[in-house]
Order: C-alpha cells, then sequence, then structure tokens
C-alpha cells in the first residue's frame, strides 16, 4: 500500500482547471493548506479489504511542521469502517470514534508547494442499509492552526452506470468543417441498486459546439483563462429514469457541430446517478441552469418518472467491465499548414545576435494535442561551423551532448490556426562576414527527439517545413517555400515552451509508408552555454483512448521526398522511409 507522500513540486500552469496536479504559488506565499476528496463514494457490500477513499492535502507551507489529520467515524455507524492506511512515515492513534495521524512535512527552499495524499480504506458493513448515507467528516490542522474539515457521503452498495468497453477505442470521422454529429449512448447498470435518476454529461474540447440543446441540460463554458484553451464548452443532463440492475438504456443522440478549425476535437462523456460526483466538471465550467422549456433529452423507449430522485453515486468496477466515462476522439476532414519561421538580429558587428525561429500555423485548423500534453511539432536548428550558442535557450529548446551543433525546439500541445510558436536562439559567429547559414526543419515530436525532418500527418504543404537563414553582419530573414499567411485565428506569438494537460493512452495506428528526412548533423562546432528546459506537462482531465486514423496530408514537395540528400550548414538530409505510428492526441 502506498504511504502518503510530501512532495516539492516544479511550479507550472496547467491547461485545464480539471488537474489535480501541483500548481504555482508566490514565494512568499501565507502557510495555508485545503483538502480535497470525492463529495460522495458508494462501496461494494461484497469487498472485505475495503475502498481506497483519496484525500489531497495541497496549499502552501515554507516552513517544516506536522499536519494532523483526523478521521471522524461517527457518522459511519452502521454503514462502514474506517481503517488508516499503513506507512512509517505517519503515525496514527484511535480514540473512540477518532483516528488521529501525523504527517510530517519537510520544506524546500524556494519551494513553497505543499502536496500530500492520504488512502484511508473503507469498508461496508455487512447488513449495512442500502441508499443511506453514512458521513465521513475529515480535518487537518497544521502546526496547531484551526483545523479545516470536509464531509465526504459513504453508500454501502449502489448502481454502477458503465459504457461499452469498446466505446472510445478509435478515432471516429468527422467529416469536414460545418458538420454535425450525432452520437447517442448506450449505458449498462452493472451495480446491485438501481440509479435513481440518470444524469449524462458531455465535455467538448475546443473545436466543437452543442448544435441542439435540451430543456434538462445545464450548459456552460470554460473556466480555463488560458486564451489558446477556454473555447471548451460543457452539459450535464439530468434525466428522470432509473436504470435497474443488468437494465442497458440507450439515450437519444446529442448533436455536436464541427467549427472551422477542429481536427482532432474529443468530447468525454460521463454517466453517474447524481452529478455530486461531477464535481471536477463543475469546477471547470460556469455552468447556465437548464431552461426548463423546449425538448427533453430522454431514454429511447422509456418514459421519464417525474419525482426520481438521485441514487448513490456508481461503485467502483474493473477497466474490462466498461468505465462511467468514456473519451471519443474525431479526426476532421482537414488540414493545418505549419511553416518555418526564422529572423536573425546580429549585434557586435555580427559576432553575435539572436535567431528568432519557430513554426506558424497557416490553418485552416488548430492543432490540439491537449489530453496527452505531446508537444504539437518540433523544430530542428542545424547551426554551421564557427556557429556556437552564446547563453541561455528558452524552455522547450536543449542541446544534446552527441549533438552539440543541433538545437531542438518544441511547441506546446496548441498550436492555433493563425497563430505562432517562436523560439529566441542567442547565438556566436565567428566569422559573420562569411554569413554562414543555419539550416531550420519542422518536424514530428518523435523526430525532434531523434533528429530527423519528418513530415507532419495534418500538414497540407511541406515545402515550407525547411529554410535557411544567413547569420551575417546585417539582419536576414529565412523565406519558406509557401509564405506564411494569416490564419482566421488570432495571431501572437508564444516563447519557449508551455506545461500541457497530460492523460490518455493511445489506441490504434496508422498503417503504411511515409518518406521522411532524416538530418544526420555533424559535430563541427560546439554548442556552449547552458540550455533551456524542455516542455513538461502536467496533470490532465480523466484518461480516455486517443487513438489516430489515417495517414499523412502532405501535398507539397518536401525537401527530402525526392531523390538525393541535401547539405547545408554541415547538416544532411536524406530521404528514408518509415513506418509511422500511434500518436496521442
Amino acid at each position: 500500500m502506498q504511504h502518503p507522500r510530501s512532495r516539492t513540486l516544479a511550479a507550472s500552469a496547467a491547461l485545464t482547471v480539471l488537474a489535480l496536479g501541483a500548481f504555482a504559488v508566490p514565494a512568499q506565499a501565507a502557510e495555508q493548506i485545503t483538502l480535497d476528496a470525492v463529495p460522495a463514494l458508494s462501496l461494494p457490500t461484497d469487498q472485505a479489504d475495503g475502498t481506497t477513499l483519496f484525500i489531497d492535502a495541497r496549499g502552501t507551507a515554507t516552513t517544516d511542521g506536522d499536519l494532523v489529520v483526523t478521521y471522524d467515524t461517527t457518522g459511519l455507524a452502521g454503514i462502514a469502517s474506517l481503517t488508516p492506511e499503513s506507512g512509517t512515515s505517519h503515525a496514527c492513534t484511535t480514540a473512540g470514534q477518532l483516528v488521529t495521524c501525523t504527517y510530517r512535512h519537510y520544506s524546500a527552499p524556494g519551494h513553497p508547494e505543499f502536496g500530500m495524499q492520504f488512502q484511508p480504506r473503507l469498508t461496508a458493513l455487512k447488513g449495512a442499509p442500502a441508499n443511506t448515507a453514512g458521513h465521513l467528516k475529515v480535518s487537518q490542522s497544521w502546526k496547531g492552526a484551526a483545523p479545516q474539515s470536509i464531509d465526504v457521503a459513504v453508500y454501502a452498495g449502489g448502481p454502477r452506470l458503465a459504457f461499452a468497453k469498446d466505446f472510445d477505442s478509435s478515432a471516429r470521422p468527422a467529416g469536414k468543417p460545418g458538420t454535425v454529429l450525432k452520437q447517442s449512448l448506450e449505458i449498462t447498470n452493472k451495480g446491485p441498486l438501481e440509479s435513481g435518476r440518470l444524469v449524462v454529461a458531455a465535455e467538448l474540447s475546443p473545436g466543437l459546439t452543442f448544435e441542439k440543446k435540451f430543456a434538462n441540460c445545464s450548459y456552460g463554458t470554460s473556466r480555463n483563462t488560458d486564451p489558446r484553451f477556454n473555447a471548451g464548452s460543457a452539459a450535464i443532463c439530468t434525466i428522470n429514469t432509473s436504470v435497474r440492475p443488468g437494465q442497458q438504456v440507450t439515450v437519444n443522440p446529442l448533436e455536436f457541430k464541427v467549427g472551422a478549425d477542429a481536427l482532432y476535437p474529443d468530447i468525454q462523456f460521463y454517466a453517474v446517478p447524481e452529478t455530486d460526483t461531477l464535481v471536477y466538471l463543475n469546477r471547470g465550467f460556469t455552468f447556465t441552469p437548464a431552461s426548463g422549456t423546449g425538448e427533453r433529452l430522454t431514454v429511447q423507449g422509456v418514459p421519464e418518472t417525474e419525482g426520481t430522485k438521485p441514487g448513490p453515486p456508481n461503485l467502483p468496477g474493473g477497466e474490462n467491465d466498461g468505465r462511467d466515462s468514456v473519451i471519443v476522439q474525431y479526426r476532421v476532414d482537414s488540414t493545418a499548414d505549419f511553416a518555418v519561421l526564422g529572423t536573425w538580429t546580429p549585434s557586435a558587428g555580427g559576432r553575435k545576435g539572436v535567431l528568432k525561429t519557430g513554426v506558424h500555423n497557416n490553418g485552416p485548423a488548430s492543432v490540439a494535442y491537449a489530453r496527452s500534453g505531446n508537444a504539437v511539432a518540433a523544430e530542428l536548428v542545424t547551426l554551421p561551423a564557427g556557429v556556437t550558442v552564446d547563453g541561455q535557450l528558452p524552455d522547450g529548446c536543449s542541446v544534446r551532448e552527441e549533438l552539440p551543433n543541433v538545437v531542438t525546439c518544441h511547441t506546446t500541445a496548441f498550436v492555433g490556426n493563425g497563430t505562432e510558436q517562436t523560439f529566441d536562439l542567442p547565438l556566436a559567429v565567428a566569422d559573420p562576414a562569411a554569413a554562414p547559414k543555419v539550416l531550420l526543419g519542422v518536424t514530428t515530436e518523435d523526430g525532434g527527439y531523434n533528429n530527423r525532418v519528418e513530415p507532419l500527418e495534418f500538414d497540407s504543404e511541406n515545402a515550407d517545413n525547411t529554410a535557411v537563414v544567413a547569420l551575417g553582419t546585417t539582419g536576414s530573414t529565412a523565406a519558406p517555400t509557401t509564405k506564411p499567411g494569416g490564419g482566421t485565428g488570432s495571431t501572437g506569438s508564444t516563447t519557449g515552451g508551455g506545461s500541457t494537460a497530460g492523460g490518455g493512452s493511445t489506441t490504434g495506428g496508422n498503417g503504411g509508408a511515409t518518406a521522411t528526412a532524416t538530418a544526420s548533423a555533424t559535430s563541427s562546432a560546439p554548442a556552449t552555454g547552458s540550455t533551456g528546459g524542455t516542455t513538461g506537462s502536467t496533470g490532465s482531465t480523466a484518461g480516455g483512448n486517443l487513438a489516430s486514423t489515417g495517414g499523412g496530408q502532405g501535398t507539397g514537395t518536401m525537401l527530402g521526398l525526392g531523390i538525393g540528400a541535401v547539405v547545408l550548414g554541415g547538416g544532411t538530409i536524406l530521404a528514408v522511409s518509415r513506418r509511422r505510428g500511434a500518436r496521442q492526441r
């Protein structure tokens, strides 16, 4: 069994407010700890070793100290028993109905972030009444301060609403932008108790909108303040139909419209008996109450019963038995033209300067791998002889020891239509009068790690993916084969890497062979100076299988797709073939 962990966490910005990971805090923030857990939990009645209740303690703590956690089990009488987790990192005592555990926290200079997780186990008592809630009160006191507490409702037994096991096993074609998608939902109650109400929720990624709205659904807009990711939306629909144990029902279709810049949109569906366990969805969106007028979302062939009450939360279930939350990814028939950027601004007579490089998305699609957190693209910057890195590289860029003359930069997990992401690289030039040329190449995330210029599967024009920039005494700009134009989205620049939301496993794959270009750079000039960090990833929304389908979209004449090799500035681009694997989105 895991024991509580006191962890110092690097500051990062989450792409989604649903993430439960670490968060950045001011260095001098006041010490404050808060508890967080699900508001309600159903326990299997046939599980002797109990069910784990995960409780997070997060906040700020600039000094060492003891966190005292107290479990008041008075309200669990006749329903469940509690067993504190074992381990050597803490000590627990029991006095009557109170279980008190003390955890030691050790601070780290410059890192005031506080994070612990507690994992007590709850076991349903034999003969406990069904549909009756017990209550567990959990409180914490940091270094003797006034306690803060939360309440968890605990049930013995419950329903377990589940989608079909293969519901989200592969990406689904979504047609062209403007297409209206219709999705019905098959749900089975695999638990021993009726569900009470049936609550269906849908969380839409940017690129999809609700085409049809129902009277019994409340609709929400994202609270995410990041302008790149705040276009998502959600709905919570309450259906007055109780699903009996073993019964399978089909919810009438929900309708979604594909946006003009959509490429890999997805929907996360939930099926629960009550809304309390959708706490993290509620935190991520601002909801407008259901209108109560007009057409209602219903179950096919099963009329609603007015006055149906919510039931206990879903029981936990095994992965092979279906899940109460699934992610369905779609593949839109669209493309995004990525073009490499490069501008040289010299100083000190050209012996020093800044190479601003990166990618511009000419659209029409925005590209987002928000659930996996993977970089959308990478860039390989091959430095010629006599050119070295002269200072700190920006976040998202690095130099590997075995390839000191290649700077690799990774974008974030989102590159919007009409936007660009750039990196300022400080360089030193030994002979600016010779105007040595640096080679730029946009590639996949894997290509960045493997030092290969590869076509992006969504890219409609590969001819503008490579360019050269002369590093002379005067400024110069790379001119891609296809000059970057403005997309319909907002413009702007993101320097360096960002943090992204993770989650989601990849299934499926891309068959066939695709020509690629391999940059095998020579080690003609070592890069000096320190390197910056690579892009990182933080917490995520609930995971799912995010599969990619189809082959590459490139229709241009990418450098390297022909016969032979091109040598520029000490780097070699060769034509090779590879089997493209599955991608996380």
